[in-house]
């Protein structure tokens, strides 16, 4: 009982995996911290995104058909969503690029920033309602409270990992690249706004 129980914080975290992979806002904000600070000081970003990732999922688990209804050929979502990715994008292209941000900067509003920034990425909430969806036609959902919380569990570790792993590339790429460092949020801006056109192209 407790090995099939397991099952669901693998389930959690492959999920959470294929989810958090793609370039997004809390992605690319974590690398942009990991290159001008360090990579510990990014992590309090991760922490925060994971917490919505978290709320995310049981979301989709709990009112899943019901956020299906009122999102499903919602025009005001699926534009809100493109208009988010190209503001972030521009904003980015636009913003000034220090070679370093103070530490104590960076930290102080670090878990909020990262709350946030997955909270306005519209394309999580909707990943998790498809991954439920599909998990529930295979019949994978959580059906107790113990596998509830693999569950979790899965989806925060995961979550964090794939983070960390965005800051650990981005710092040991921009090390060996001068031109790379110099031009990141450039590089940043022109991630989003393709994400954004991919998004258009989408419609």
């Amino acid at each position: 009982m407790i090995s099939h129980s397991i099952l669901f914080l693998l389930i959690g975290a492959l999920a959470t995996t294929i989810g958090a992979v793609p370039f997004g806002l809390v992605n690319l904000s974590v690398a942009d911290v990991a290159i001008k600070v360090n990579i510990r000081k990014s992590l309090p970003i991760a922490f925060g995104a994971a917490i919505i990732e978290i709320l995310f999922a049981v979301t989709a688990l709990l009112a899943g058909s019901l956020l299906n209804n009122l999102i499903e050929g919602n025009s005001t979502v699926k534009y809100g969503v493109l208009a988010i990715l190209l503001f972030s994008g521009v904003f980015f292209w636009f913003k000034k690029n220090k070679a370093e941000i103070s530490e104590n900067k960076s930290i102080s509003n670090g878990f909020l920033k990262g709350a946030v920034l997955n909270l306005i990425s519209i394309q999580v909430l909707l990943f998790w309602m498809v991954a439920i969806a599909f998990l529930s036609v295979k019949n994978l959902v959580p059906a107790s409270a113990l596998q509830m919380l693999l569950f979790v569990v899965g989806v925060w570790l995961a979550k964090v990992a794939v983070l960390w792993g965005y800051a650990i590339l981005a710092r040991k790429v921009t090390e060996k690249s001068a031109i790379l460092s110099a031009n990141i949020n450039r590089i940043i801006g022109a991630l989003l706004i393709l994400a954004a056109v991919f998004q258009f192209i989408k419609f």
